[in-house]
């Protein structure tokens, strides 16, 4: 009896180890950490800056209906806004339209007789405005640089597109690092014919 409950707490110990609170060093310093995104604000005065790292270990494809691929990931963005330094944790999850990757209307553009792809200032910024990617994300851990937990953001953000313009790039990078993670090629440059 005591085995068992001794397995089950390792068991269950083993299964939250990503929420549990680490340190910059740590996520800098381990291979399963990849950062995939960071800023600098330009605001002057104010010294804002983070960064933002996939577990390439939590990388799991949870949907499989090509041309649609949903793909699941812990993130963890590590953000300092003056003396506030917190470290917070989030399981994401993206799902792909592949026919809505930015090479696939270029290719449906070039078959229908466009020409003017990359000097039409519409064509472009249509391009980008739907790059074909959703993500949903709850928080599950939040704490300080020095590990001390913080509260939480209770609740998850569902079903928002992921577009890539200088607002969002952020979470454009995170979500095409994890499609990257998985295929081994950039998401906006799949082709659906």
């Amino acid at each position: 009896m005591l085995h068992r409950f001794l397995i089950t707490l390792g068991l269950m110990l083993a299964f939250t180890i990503p929420a549990q609170a680490i340190t910059i060093e740590e996520l800098t310093s381990q291979p399963q950490f990849k950062q995939v995104s960071q800023f600098v604000s330009d605001i002057p005065n104010v010294d804002e800056r983070g960064a933002s790292y996939i577990d390439v270990n939590t990388v799991k494809v949870i949907g499989f209906e090509p041309p649609i691929y949903t793909i699941k990931a812990t993130v963890y963005k590590a953000y300092q806004w003056n003396d506030e330094k917190v470290i917070t944790v989030k399981d994401m999850a993206f799902t792909y339209d592949s026919s809505n990757s930015a090479a696939s209307k270029a290719y449906r553009a070039q078959q229908q007789g466009a020409t003017a792809i990359n000097t039409d200032p519409n064509m472009n910024e249509n391009m980008w405005s739907n790059p074909g990617i959703m993500h949903d994300e709850e928080e599950i851990s939040r704490f300080g640089f020095d590990r001390t937990p913080r509260p939480i953001d209770r609740g998850a953000f569902l079903r928002r597109p992921v577009v890539k313009d200088s607002l969002n790039k952020e979470f454009y990078h995170i979500a095409d690092a994890v499609y990257y993670e998985v295929y081994k090629e950039h998401f906006d440059e799949v082709v659906v014919k």
